[in-house]
């Protein structure tokens, strides 16, 4: 077995010894291996893919299953790769030309089309609702309080991520890959920090102080966030937070 340089140096991290072999007691006892990632990474446990479920239809998912559940090695395979060395972003089956190509090995394209959630009240000003929902249920796992929730208090289904990707296909070219996911500078911060306070608008980060869709689009409809830094860019053109974006991080 190959050993995977980047960012599992230690095979000890996760094995049972430092040269596990195949056929031999790879973890520690009682360990359930599906569950050491969320050893470095539990902060996700509840902010990326939902794990500990079982599928709706779990015959139909051609990726493994563990206990019946979905969990972390369902989607990754840390050792994956024609030389085992591990795919980008560990992604079992990798490498994707698309980031959402493993998605729908399991989720139906067209089930997220008939849907809009960023039309979240109707004429009237009253709560959309899906399937007996409220729309916003849609990415939220809980429905926020516009008039006392801010950005940490807020809970997703998943990662701001996957959400946006089930019906918008990521930014093509090298700036997608120069921000999303990326934690900014210690100066990039605090310029976030200094036009959030002079403009009165939130560039809101993910767990572990990353960048993400919603950083810089605001996905929500005009009315609904109360807050005026948050409302900032709702129906706006590209839903973007502020009409010069760039310079909410840089500086000229």
């Amino acid at each position: 077995m190959s050993k995977y340089e980047n960012p599992h140096v230690l095979c000890v991290s996760c094995h049972a010894t430092e040269k596990p072999e195949s056929g031999s007691a790879l973890f520690s006892p009682g360990t359930d291996p599906s569950y050491v990632c969320l050893n470095c990474h539990g902060d996700y446990k509840e902010n990326h893919h939902p794990v500990d479920f079982v599928p709706t239809n779990p015959s139909s998912i051609p990726l493994p299953l563990f206990g019946g559940e979905v969990r972390c090695l369902t989607c990754h395979e840390i050792h994956g790769g024609t030389s085992h060395e591990g795919t980008p972003k560990l992604l079992r089956g990798g490498p994707y030309t698309d980031r959402r190509e493993p998605c729908f090995k399991c989720h139906v394209t067209e089930s997220y089309a008939r849907i809009n959630p960023h039309e979240m009240l109707d004429s009237q000003g009253n709560s959309i609702d899906v399937n007996g929902k409220p729309v916003c249920l849609m990415c939220h796992s809980k429905k926020p309080d516009p008039a006392v929730d801010w950005t940490n208090d807020v809970r997703f289904r998943a990662d701001v991520g996957f959400l946006c990707w089930r019906c918008h296909p990521p930014m093509p070219g090298s700036f997608f890959n120069q921000h999303f996911l990326v934690k900014p500078s210690s100066k990039t911060l605090q310029n976030m920090r200094e036009t959030e306070e002079r403009l009165l608008v939130i560039l809101p980060l993910v767990p572990r102080g990353r960048i993400t869709c919603s950083t810089c689009h605001n996905p929500h409809q005009k009315g609904v966030m109360q807050h005026e830094g948050a409302a900032k860019g709702a129906d706006a053109t590209s839903r973007l937070r502020m009409p010069s974006i760039c310079f909410g991080c840089h500086r000229t």
